[in-house]
């Protein structure tokens, strides 16, 4: 669910996509067209690098990941690779994994059931960190007008808020 999500969004950057280890079929059903897509079949450390090689490149629209886990030293890597290429990088990992403490946004993707039309993939879509506020929309894929319809959104939540704590006093 969550790679046909990335695909959809991969889609519409405009330019290029990295996608980084085994690519599934069907991505061009999400609207990312083989034509624009480059395959970098790679594992462990070298899909690291090049995730990370993909991200400085700022001819690329976008590169997408999927990690167990990134050491904290390779996410930092990754995060300054994207500021200075400009571009958009994705990296999925397993709901149990730990979050990377660099990522801009953290988001968890499920597929919903009872799809609109015959075979339209839904989702249901969360914002678990962001910069303004959290929340949880319903998002369904309409292949056929290249269109993703989303529901209103629950009531935003405001992001929690990184509470610096100094000595106590006594």
């Amino acid at each position: 669910a969550a790679a046909g999500f990335c695909a959809m969004l991969l889609g519409r950057v405009g330019g290029p996509v990295v996608w980084v280890g085994a690519a599934p079929s069907g991505l061009s059903r999400y609207g990312l067209a083989p034509t624009n897509l480059v395959i970098a079949g790679t594992s462990g450390e070298d899909a690291l690098w090049a995730m990370e090689e993909a991200l400085r490149c700022p001819a690329l629209g976008g590169a997408w990941l999927r990690a167990e886990s990134v050491p904290a030293e390779a996410a930092r890597r990754l995060a300054v690779a994207a500021g200075t290429g400009g571009t958009l990088g994705l990296l999925l990992s397993p709901a149990e994994a730990a979050p990377v403490a660099e990522a801009a946004t953290r988001w968890r993707i499920g597929t919903l059931g009872g799809a609109g039309a015959l075979g339209d993939p839904r989702w249901g879509v969360e914002l678990l960190r962001g910069r303004a506020e959290t929340g949880r929309w319903e998002a369904t894929w309409r292949a056929s007008l290249d269109r993703l319809d989303v529901d209103a959104p629950e009531a935003p939540v405001p992001a929690p808020r990184r509470v610096r704590r100094g000595p106590s006093a006594r």
